[in-house]
């Protein structure tokens, strides 16, 4: 597969996942307009616990089931035993839930969570299930467009749900709604239908596995680990703004999502058919772009924090040196993301399951630690210490299984034209951004983004050249 078409094939996942994020950052919005932080706080909570549970019942089943189906052999099998395990661990996980459902309910906040925790946990086991089916097939966009089916829907929930007065209860009942509706487009898109798996099948799915599910783990340890201990030592509100501020700067990591997820299977494909300049190509090609939202957003970020957040209210902007800081963790975990996921295609799970290890140990250790002796800004703190140590031993690793060579110009030119950004915006901001009204600081983003682009095709041949030829297919394509 060429690199064009794998570079079209991400930037048809980014464009999915650019809807989801907006899906997501409109649905946030709306909880933060039309009700408080409180709210928000324990919706975060309670997604968080759904989190845990969900790992509860994947232990790298579904890591494993993508690696195998995107093997090419035995598909609908493998999706089959995948989902049948899952389904038989979560019988004693909703068991457990049951029995400590007071001290569940304790945590989050609100007695009302425990039913709706079951009924979510189930759904995102189906939906994830069905999207690691797709992903084995190479279908990537298909799989994003389940997660914004979700999104969407659960955003058109909360507007219905919340304005009629439900409160909590319809924010609750909108996350379940919402992952019926992609449970349903899921198994029209899905052609993998249950098929009888064998011995062999499971045994398959556990070998990978077995090193496979501190991945899945450390996937939702440095998406959820500060969130969890946060829950230990501040109220709900604090959480709300803290989360706020971690999904706004998640639209900066989607490039490298769709770039790490598009690399996974035909990596994988090539590694067994031994392909390995083919395969060091495509890293070298990747990592070229891998930061090319993530490294302007940082500049980005540590200029228009403060005003983002404060389009959500006042109360909101305590949390702009969050923003800073967790940006910096996205521009580390965009190169580590891609990194693990060629570790992983390449059938050395081993290697990603010590980089995890350490991952959340860290993780855990630092954000206790953080968070006890500075507050909640220690969160992102430590969150953001521990993926910066992460990628530099998951760098250390894929060197020592694939020869290539980081493209280390293109990518100081990425931060140069950042940087040219920058200062073009400092000269152009009046004193108080903060006073500015939301649409002239939409249209100063933009602006940033067009003199990043333009300073970045300028100076950077690779990109100005794979833009073109982009272009070009796709106006081929227009014209038949």
């Amino acid at each position: 597969m060429s690199y064009t078409k794998i570079l079209r094939s991400s930037i048809g996942t980014f464009a999915t996942r650019i809807g989801l994020s907006v899906a997501i950052f409109l649905g946030v919005f709306y909880l933060a307009a039309a009700t408080e932080p409180l709210v928000l706080g324990i919706y975060s909570l309670f997604v968080a616990v759904v989190r845990v549970l969900d790992l509860l019942t994947n232990l790298g089943i579904v890591e494993a089931a993508q690696k195998r189906i995107s093997e090419g052999t035995e598909r609908a099998e493998f999706f089959t035993a995948a989902l049948l395990v899952r389904l038989g661990l979560f019988a004693p996980v909703g068991i457990i839930v049951i029995i400590f459902h007071q001290q569940i309910a304790a945590y989050v906040g609100r007695d009302l969570v425990v039913p709706f925790l079951l009924a979510g946990a189930f759904c995102y086991l189906i939906r994830k299930a069905i999207e690691a089916g797709l992903i084995g097939k190479k279908n990537v966009a298909q799989a994003g467009l389940l997660q914004f089916v979700f999104a969407a829907g659960q955003l058109m929930s909360w507007i219905v749900l919340v304005s009629l007065d439900y409160g909590l209860v319809g924010v609750l009942s909108g996350y379940v709604i919402g992952q019926l509706l992609a449970i349903g487009v899921g198994v029209v898109l899905n052609t993998l239908r249950l098929t009888r798996p064998t011995k062999r099948h499971f045994r398959s799915l556990f070998q990978f596995a077995k090193y496979g599910w501190v991945g899945a783990v450390t996937t939702q340890s440095w998406v959820w680990t500060d969130t969890l201990i946060l829950g230990l030592f501040v109220v709900p509100a604090f959480i709300g703004v803290y989360e706020l501020s971690w999904q706004i700067t998640g639209v900066l990591f989607l490039l490298a999502s769709a770039i790490g997820s598009t690399l996974f299977a035909n990596v994988s494909e090539l590694s067994a058919q031994d392909e390995t300049e083919q395969i060091t190509d495509l890293l070298e090609r990747s990592l070229v772009y891998t930061g090319i939202m993530a490294i302007p957003g940082l500049v980005g970020g540590i200029i228009f924090a403060e005003s983002l957040l404060a389009i959500f209210g006042e109360e909101y902007r305590i949390g702009a040196t969050v923003v800073a800081v967790l940006i910096l963790a996205r521009v580390f975990h965009s190169y580590e993301i891609v990194f693990g996921k060629v570790i992983n295609a390449l059938d050395r799970p081993d290697l990603m399951f010590r980089s995890n290890v350490v991952f959340i140990l860290l993780n855990i250790v630092l954000n206790v630690l953080a968070i006890a002796t500075v507050g909640w800004i220690g969160a992102a703190l430590a969150t953001s210490g521990a993926m910066i140590l992460k990628t530099g031993l998951t760098y250390r690793y894929i060197r020592s299984i694939l020869s290539f060579t980081v493209p280390v110009t293109e990518i100081l030119l990425e931060v140069i034209s950042a940087l040219i950004m920058g200062l073009c915006l400092w000269f152009l901001i009046p004193v108080s951004l903060a006073s500015l009204p939301v649409l002239e600081i939409a249209l100063l983003i933009g602006l940033g983004g067009a003199i990043y682009a333009v300073s970045l095709l300028v100076l950077v041949e690779r990109i100005r050249i794979a833009t073109a030829r982009v272009f070009r297919t796709l106006l081929v394509s227009i014209d038949r």
